[in-house]
């Protein structure tokens, strides 16, 4: 009878709401299968194949990915959430990768929302108004659960709240050993499924800081100086092979990344674009938010009340630590920053700007504190002002949820549900499934040759589509590999690299993707079936054969391609009547 009482607590119905909310978008990716859109930048095109080729041979014992670049190390594809290879070893990439987005989004709610409750549990005026404090902490946290975050990094965005809770449960000293058992397995568990050179460094040394100045306070908890240690530990184990080939143990090679050029950039401009944008992969839309802020500091400063310091102490360190982070960033982008790194080899290419990917938790947190303190306000004193106050910041909150849902992961794949002719590229259309398929059996079939007999290279079709597929390629896209792979590799490409500056200084001063080029199309790596074709496409096809190349998939036909040394195996193309690509075998011919 009490448990069935402790249900109907209004609280209690809002976060079932809520979690039912977040867990629906599973819906979509459920009725489409590989007809789902997800991301491709960042996503289809490196770190879904970095699941995939690692669950192929998670248990082999290899330091090598013998289908990836002529036999890549493996720390050629880290995996931003390492626990997560496991759903692509029972699940099709498809389904794992709805899956991640669905648990990622689903930890971050639940986050969110215990966040914004331990916030709240100070405020007697509050206490008496849990209906209405379980209400924005569903909104709040469903909101956070809905930006637009790619899966595949597993928690490294999406379960940050959750752990910044355990973290500041952690501090109060009456909390049971068993409470601190299931603190501590979240950061473990946070850290298996999130990614150290992503986010983890940062949360890692921005705790550290939290841990000096308490231990300076003479308030330092042990219980949170141990779940430091253990969130180190995981990630030093997870990132040990790593570490062996920046420190040059073992047989580790130089990384192309040394060769990486970097250009500063405006302090000052930076800066202000991290402190409203956001940086790449953490745009959260809080220009509201901030606006929001700024009210709520004004209205409630003068009046704040003994029963709301945490909260009020939570929106002020939240605020801090934004700016903070915009700062740092901007710094590692500025001319101080490029000049310090410039000197550091591989690690100058080291992203210490996505720090940023902690504004989006401490953004939102920051408008949940915005929120409570406008209601206890309004329920201190319910006067004219302290009503339109809070009524124009709930719109200001529901026009950014509009704006959320607008940009979400789950906007594209309930139009691909009601639309099958909605235009986006889909999984499906992205890996090129059922067509490779065809060129896979084609060479079989007329040749007896299996994809581990010879090597491939594709031209105006990502070759993550050839990987998924089990080719084996000599191109891909990768943040750390062999610089000396990337000197043999440019000599295939030279003759395009020459026609373009911008992929010349793509590929010498970056070169992630290593890539067969063209000149005719730079910047396009999806050429969709139609009517272009390549009229005057040239590479070294006698260097392209001595590191193994055998077979060229293109997106389109290349005129005259006997004068570049490649023989099409046939005429005809591959292709099915829906399909986005339109597939051109060609033969590497022997000199």
């Amino acid at each position: 009878m009490t448990e069935r009482r402790k249900m109907k607590k209004p609280e209690n119905v809002w976060f079932l709401l809520g979690a039912l909310a977040v867990l629906a978008m599973g819906i979509p990716y459920l009725i489409l299968g590989k007809d789902a859109i997800f991301v491709y930048h960042d996503q289809l095109d490196g770190e879904v194949i970095a699941y995939l080729l690692q669950a192929r041979h998670l248990w082999d014992g290899s330091g090598i990915l013998p289908e990836f670049m002529n036999g890549a190390a493996r720390t050629a594809l880290t995996m931003p959430a390492p626990a997560c290879v496991l759903l692509y070893c029972l699940l099709p990439a498809e389904t794992a990768l709805a899956c991640m987005q669905v648990a990622g989004s689903f930890v971050g709610y639940v986050g969110m929302f215990l966040l914004l409750w331990w916030a709240a549990e100070d405020s007697e005026i509050l206490s008496g108004r849990k209906g209405t404090v379980g209400f924005l902490a569903m909104m709040v946290g469903c909101m956070y659960a809905y930006l637009p975050f790619l899966p595949v990094y597993g928690l490294s965005q999406y379960g940050l709240p959750m752990l910044l809770y355990c973290v500041l449960r952690l501090w109060e000293r009456d909390r049971s050993i068993r409470d601190r058992l299931l603190y501590y397995a979240y950061v473990v568990f946070f850290g298996v499924n999130s990614s150290l050179v992503l986010s983890g460094f940062a949360v890692l040394g921005i705790w550290a800081v939290w841990e000096i100045i308490a231990a300076l306070r003479r308030k330092y908890s042990a219980a949170q100086g141990i779940a430091w240690i253990l969130l180190l530990l995981t990630y030093l184990l997870e990132n040990g092979a790593l570490f062996l080939q920046i420190f040059g143990v073992g047989e580790s090679t130089v990384s192309h990344k040394a060769e990486y050029t970097l250009t500063a950039v405006s302090f000052w401009e930076q800066w202000k674009t991290n402190l409203l944008q956001g940086g790449q992969h953490s745009v959260d839309y809080h220009g509201w938010i901030l606006l929001i802020a700024v009210f709520t500091v004004i209205a409630v400063i003068r009046r704040r009340a003994v029963d709301s310091k945490r909260i009020f102490r939570s929106l002020a360190i939240s605020c801090g630590c934004i700016v903070f982070i915009a700062t740092a960033a901007a710094l590692w982008d500025s001319g101080i920053g490029v000049s310090l790194r410039s000197g550091w080899g591989a690690l100058k290419g080291f992203q210490a700007n996505r720090v940023l990917w902690l504004s989006p938790c401490l953004w939102y947190f920051a408008l949940g504190c915005c929120l409570l303190l406008l209601l206890r306000q309004l329920c201190e004193k319910r006067c004219v002002r302290n009503v339109i106050l809070f009524t124009v910041t709930m719109i200001l909150t529901v026009t950014t949820a509009e704006e959320i849902l607008l940009q979400s992961n789950l906007k594209p794949n309930l139009q691909k549900t009601v639309n099958r002719e909605y235009g986006a590229m889909s999984f499906r259309d992205y890996y090129a499934v059922d067509v490779l398929d065809q060129v896979q059996e084609y060479i079989y079939d007329n040749f007896g040759e299996r994809p581990e007999d010879y090597r491939v290279v594709s031209l105006g079709i990502d070759p993550a589509a050839a990987l998924y597929h089990g080719f084996y390629c000599l191109d891909g896209y990768s943040n750390n590999y062999s610089l000396e792979y990337k000197h043999c590799f440019r000599k295939i490409i030279a003759p395009e690299l020459a026609k373009s500056e911008y992929l010349e200084d793509n590929f010498d001063h970056w070169g992630n993707r290593c890539y067969l080029f063209s000149a005719e199309c730079p910047g396009y790596y999806t050429i969709q079936k139609g009517g272009f074709y390549f009229q005057n496409y040239e590479i070294d096809t006698e260097r392209l054969r001595e590191l193994g190349g055998i077979y060229l998939l293109s997106a389109a036909y290349i005129d005259h391609s006997e004068n570049t040394g490649l023989e099409p195996v046939r005429e005809e193309a591959f292709e099915t009547e829906d399909s986005y690509y339109r597939i051109y075998l060609y033969r590497i011919m022997e000199k």
